[in-house]
C-alpha cells in the first residue's frame, strides 16, 4: 500500500475551523512501454500491477495476440520502465496504433483508439446471464473491496466476475488503465473473459466498450453513467450495458435479456 501513496500535510477546514492534519494521496506515475527495443508509449498511472496494466494495454491495442508471443518481460520500477520482447510480427499493429486519437478522459497518453476499432469489432458470442440480484451483491462487494479508494478517494476500480464471484480487481488512477491491469491479468493467468462480466466504478464511455468488446465481454456494469456512443455500440455489439448500480436499483440501457429479474 505504502508504494502506491504518499502523505502530505493539509489545512483541513471543518465548519468554522481549520486545522493542520496528514492527508494520504495516491501517487501517480508515468510508465514507459519499450517493446521489442522501441518506444511505443507513455501510461499515467498508480504504480501497482504494472506488468498486468503494460500486457493489458498491449493485448487489447492488438499488439500481442497471445501468451506464448510474449518472450520475456522486464520492469525497472524505479525508473518506470518495462521492456517486453515479443514475436516481431507488429507492423500492422505498429501502423494502426500510430493513427490513433486520444479518448475521453483520465489524460493523455493513457489510452488511445481509433475509429476503425468500432467496425473490427465482432458481436459479442456469449450466452451469459446473470440475476438482477447478483449484480446488487458484487456491486456491494466490489464497492467494500477498494481500500485504496477508501484511503484516498483517487482511483477508479475495475474487476472481472464469474456468476457471483470477483475473480480479479485492480484500482488506478485512469479507468482505462484500471480496465487494462485486469484484462492483462488474465491474459497472463490463462483465465478465459468469453464468460465473464465486467465491473468498474468509473462512466462507460465508448472507447472502454470497445475495449470489453474485444474480450467478448457481454455484459458490462457500473457505478456510474454511459455515454450515448457507448449505448448505441452496446446494442450493435450485442453487450449487455448496465449504470448507476446504487444499492437495489440499475438502468439496463442495452439487451436487458441477459438480466433475470424474478417475478417479470
Amino acid at each position: 500500500m505504502n508504494e502506491q501513496v504518499e502523505n502530505f500535510k493539509v489545512v483541513r477546514v471543518k465548519i468554522d475551523r481549520k486545522e493542520r492534519q496528514e492527508d494520504i494521496v495516491i501517487k501517480e506515475v508515468p510508465l514507459t512501454i519499450f517493446l521489442n527495443g522501441e518506444e511505443l508509449v507513455t501510461l499515467l498511472c498508480t504504480p501497482h500491477g504494472l506488468k498486468y496494466l503494460a500486457i493489458g494495454f498491449l493485448a487489447t491495442e492488438g499488439f500481442i495476440k497471445k501468451r506464448e508471443d510474449i518472450k520475456d518481460i522486464s520492469l525497472d520500477q524505479e525508473k518506470g520502465i518495462i521492456k517486453v520482447t515479443a514475436e516481431d510480427n507488429l507492423e500492422l499493429a505498429k501502423k494502426t496504433f500510430a493513427k490513433r486519437i486520444i479518448p475521453s478522459g483520465c489524460g493523455k497518453g493513457t489510452l488511445f483508439y481509433s475509429l476503425s476499432d468500432t467496425l473490427d469489432c465482432s458481436i459479442v458470442q456469449s450466452d451469459i446471464k446473470v440475476q438482477h440480484t447478483e449484480i446488487f451483491k458484487l456491486m456491494k462487494e466490489f464497492q467494500r473491496g477498494s481500500t485504496l479508494f477508501r484511503k484516498t478517494g483517487g482511483v477508479h476500480s475495475c474487476a472481472i466476475c464469474k456468476d457471483s464471484e470477483i475473480l480479479k480487481s485492480h484500482d488506478d488512477i485512469g479507468r482505462h488503465n484500471a480496465l487494462n491491469k485486469v484484462l492483462g491479468e488474465c491474459f497472463l493467468r490463462g483465465i478465459s473473459t468469453n464468460d465473464k462480466l465486467i465491473l468498474t466504478s468509473g462512466r462507460i464511455s465508448s472507447d472502454i466498450l470497445i475495449n470489453g468488446a474485444k474480450w467478448n465481454i457481454s455484459i458490462i456494469i457500473s457505478r456510474g453513467a454511459p455515454t450515448n456512443l457507448a449505448i448505441k455500440l452496446a446494442e450493435r455489439l450485442g453487450i449487455t450495458l448496465i449504470g448507476f448500480v446504487r444499492g437495489q436499483r440499475m438502468n439496463i440501457y442495452t439487451h436487458p435479456e441477459k438480466v433475470i429479474v424474478e417475478g417479470e
